[in-house]
């Protein structure tokens, strides 16, 4: 027998949550449907640690979406009693002709957003710890800082079951179907059927988006933690989170939050995986070695680091590294969120009010055109 719903939301993870939360809220008969556990470690919303910042090189349009995120992370964390944001500061630094560099100045030049503009030595009379190339530009954004991603997500599934959302965990998603009267979805153990389905899978969203011509890589990325001498100075009160240019890869970090130490990852190295499933989530001879070298060159005071732990995720790269929106061709009743491209997890709360509203109203206010699935469907 069919379970109805007004609408079905694939995936629970940092979007999908997200979603799940804002149908309930809006008083939908909503449905989440995730093939792991609640805030999971198996896709891209895990790890302790996510940053959040309005200094936004990708792109200057993101800044409305970022300024209703950050007025919802407070809303989410005021309902829940959790602590999910903490803003430390964020410093991104880079050559002055590099891509990051020249995306703040636009972003900055767009949005007046309050910043500083610092040198290498400058940086370091407030906060000794870098010891960044001397030709470095280096920004301050004080609005920056980072959430404790597996909070965020229980909070939002918490939130969704407060107000009414059925949720189904450990529960795979064997096939759908879109017609004129709504979307049906067969899973592993029962048959649902809704008025819209909302695809937030993640990594696996890409089977969906591939039949439609819109190809989404797979990125593994690995995020690993070092303890040794030192750590005291990179306390969230003493140190910021960072974004780091140089001329061998990006790198991001963040203050010590927890016993596991000194989190520290690379950002824009490609480590392409066919599918999610061929994910090797061992760490590699390959992983660490570019790390290694960015850790002594630009933290000097984090002396003898050791690795303490590690986490393989997933980006889900969309061919222009931004994100897809939108309902599939001819398929209004299948709203897509997906190829967040490893920058997602900080606008959840405005994605999940986007694609509510998709799928609701069939449109939203939020200004999305830069973002909408359409703009591959032309090319």
């Amino acid at each position: 027998m069919k379970q109805n719903f007004d609408v079905i939301v694939w995936g629970a993870g940092g979007m999908g949550s997200a979603t799940l939360r804002s149908l309930a809220l809006r008083g939908a008969n909503v449905c989440g449907v995730e093939q792991f556990g609640a805030a999971h470690d198996q896709g891209s919303s895990h790890g302790e640690t996510r940053i959040i910042r309005k200094a936004y090189f990708e792109h200057p349009d993101y800044v409305p979406l970022l300024n209703r995120s950050f007025e919802l992370w407070r809303e989410i964390a005021d309902e829940s009693g959790r602590q999910l944001q903490i803003t430390n500061g964020l410093v991104v630094s880079g050559d002055p002709s590099s891509a990051t560099i020249q995306g703040l100045q636009r972003c900055y030049a767009e949005h007046a957003l309050p910043h500083e503009r610092w040198t290498a030595e400058e940086t370091r009379k407030h906060f000794p710890q870098f010891h960044l190339p001397g030709g470095h530009s280096v920004f301050f954004d004080p609005d920056g800082g980072y959430l404790m991603v597996e909070e965020c997500v229980k909070a939002n599934l918490s939130s969704a079951l407060h107000h009414g959302a059925t949720l189904y965990f450990g529960e795979q998603v064997l096939s759908w179907h879109a017609d004129t009267s709504g979307v049906s979805v067969q899973t592993d153990q029962r048959e649902l059927q809704a008025k819209a389905l909302v695809l937030t899978a993640g990594a696996w969203a890409g089977r969906v988006l591939s039949e439609y011509g819109i190809p989404l890589e797979i990125w593994r990325k690995v995020l690993v933690w070092y303890r040794g001498n030192g750590l005291e100075a990179f306390s969230p009160q003493a140190f910021p989170t960072y974004f780091i240019e140089l001329d061998y890869g990006g790198f991001y970090g963040f203050p010590v939050v927890s016993e596991a130490g000194f989190k520290a990852a690379e950002h824009f190295e490609p480590d392409i995986v066919a599918q999610p499933e061929a994910l090797q989530r061992q760490l590699l001879p390959r992983d660490e070695p570019r790390l290694q070298r960015f850790l002594t060159e630009i933290f000097p005071a984090l002396r003898k680091p050791k690795r303490s732990a590690f986490k393989v995720c997933m980006y889900t790269k969309s061919p222009d590294d931004h994100f897809v929106l939108g309902a599939l061709p001819e398929t209004p009743s299948v709203i897509v969120g997906a190829g967040f491209s490893g920058h997602g997890f900080k606008f959840a709360p405005v994605i999940g009010e986007i694609l509510a509203d998709l799928a609701l109203d069939g449109q939203t206010s939020h200004p999305i055109d830069f973002l909408k699935l359409e703009r591959f469907l032309n090319n």
